[in-house]
């Protein structure tokens, strides 16, 4: 699908407003998001652009961050929803800076929460990050994180518990430190608004890595804080375990359900003396266990039952395990089986119903980012109607549909897609 532009002010360099690195200055994103390969070609391969880190020179008054991320030229629009960007961060400052600018609002709040093992420089910019924007939060509290996803989902907890204390917010969206913004405010705003209170989980099979030498019913777990007008029956439930993508979108409800109804703290604890994968199962099981009724919840029937996952649109990623030379990936490039996004990946971002994007690795092409920061400005602030929200596929999400109808008695889950358009489209598209 070719783009729509009704206003675009890609190809004029004077009346660019957004501002742009030195190192991406020169690129043409409009050339790029038309999908012209010719000049796509430029920019792959050996010639691609990668940030060339500048923190030295950075300055870093608030004055200066103010001035970077918000966007003083326009008026921004009250949002329907406001949304909390939790984001577990361990490097990169001036990637995660253009990620707050990409997503910011003042109706928007940023919790982060920082790997002890993170250097020193970058600890006091993420924090003099919170003292500058009143709506960013860093948490006191450190913890060590790693690949294997150890502590992952505690230090997601731990910005749970801190922002459940603010009014005003809607939407939960769990992020690591290289998920990438793919939507305007919004249009992430207005997603959230359709799914109208179901939560956006990944849920798919967990293969293996359960840990034997635990229990995982809701007695052993001491899951429900309060088990008093729980029956024996109910608490002797044994969680079906399932897996899935450590990013997602939970509902408030859903949120201060988390906080103040449960206390996931024993079932975290159990999976982070795990080896590997051990931050994958948190939400997803939550969210397939209906019994537990986590408000916005779904179930794992769909998936047991037809062995196919069902549609989830906060993070999009390619994965490619077998795949070690990365020819299934646009930048032909893989890293621990994620294929790492370059910027000829323009044209699928633009298009995808994805919230945010995963991954996107500033050394190794930044112009990506730099684009899609441009995109998101564009349709928020000159009106470039590109490609406009398909709602109708948000509509006719099927965790969406089981939200608004599950409670009637006649109610029959339907775990075939309501939208073909996308259901016929492959990447890349």
């Amino acid at each position: 699908m070719a783009p729509r532009m009704t206003m675009s002010f890609w190809r004029t360099r004077e009346a660019r407003v957004l501002w742009r690195r030195l190192e991406t200055e020169h690129l043409d994103c409009g050339r790029i998001l038309e999908n012209d390969k010719s000049y796509i070609e430029n920019f792959v391969g050996d010639n691609r652009i990668p940030l060339v880190s500048n923190l030295k020179y950075m300055d870093m008054s608030c004055e200066a961050i103010q001035n970077r991320i918000i966007p003083f030229n326009f008026r921004l629009r009250p949002l329907k929803l406001g949304v909390v960007f939790a984001r577990v961060v361990y490097k990169d400052y001036e990637f995660l800076e253009k990620q707050v600018q990409m997503s910011y609002h003042p109706q928007n709040v940023f919790c982060f929460f920082i790997d002890s093992k993170s250097h020193y420089d970058f600890k006091w910019r993420i924090r003099r990050l919170r003292r500058c924007l009143p709506n960013a939060h860093v948490l006191d509290e450190e913890l060590p994180i790693d690949s294997a996803g150890h502590n992952m989902n505690l230090a997601h907890y731990k910005c749970m518990e801190k922002m459940i204390k603010l009014a005003n917010w809607d939407y939960f969206v769990l992020m690591q430190n290289h998920d990438v913004i793919g939507k305007t405010v919004y249009e992430i705003s207005r997603i959230f608004e359709i799914l109208d209170g179901a939560n956006d989980i990944d849920i798919d099979k967990e293969f293996g890595r359960v840990e034997e030498r635990f229990e995982w019913d809701l007695k052993t777990l001491r899951l429900f804080r309060d088990e008093s007008s729980l029956s024996s029956g109910f608490l002797n439930h044994t969680l079906r375990l399932s897996k899935g993508s450590v990013q997602g979108s939970l509902s408030r409800e859903a949120v201060e359900w988390m906080v103040k109804t449960v206390n996931p703290k024993k079932y975290l604890d159990q999976w982070n003396a795990g080896s590997y994968g051990v931050d994958e199962q948190w939400i997803s099981t939550f969210q397939a266990n209906e019994f537990l009724k986590m408000p916005g919840h779904f179930t794992d029937k769909c998936l047991v039952e037809t062995g196919n996952k069902t549609d989830f649109i906060t993070r999009w990623s390619k994965w490619s395990w077998s795949d070690e030379i990365g020819e299934k990936c646009g930048s032909k490039y893989v890293r621990h089986g994620v294929c790492i996004m370059g910027i000829e990946e323009l044209p699928v971002i633009a298009q995808m119903p994805n919230i945010m994007f995963n991954k996107m690795m500033p050394m190794f092409d930044y112009a990506i980012v730099e684009c899609t920061a441009e995109l998101l400005y564009n349709r928020t602030f000159l009106g470039q109607d590109d490609h406009p929200l398909e709602e109708e596929y948000y509509e006719n999400m099927i965790n969406v549909h089981y939200h608004k109808h599950h409670m009637e008695p006649d109610y029959v889950l339907n775990c075939t897609p309501g939208y073909e358009i996308w259901r016929s489209r492959k990447y890349p598209l």
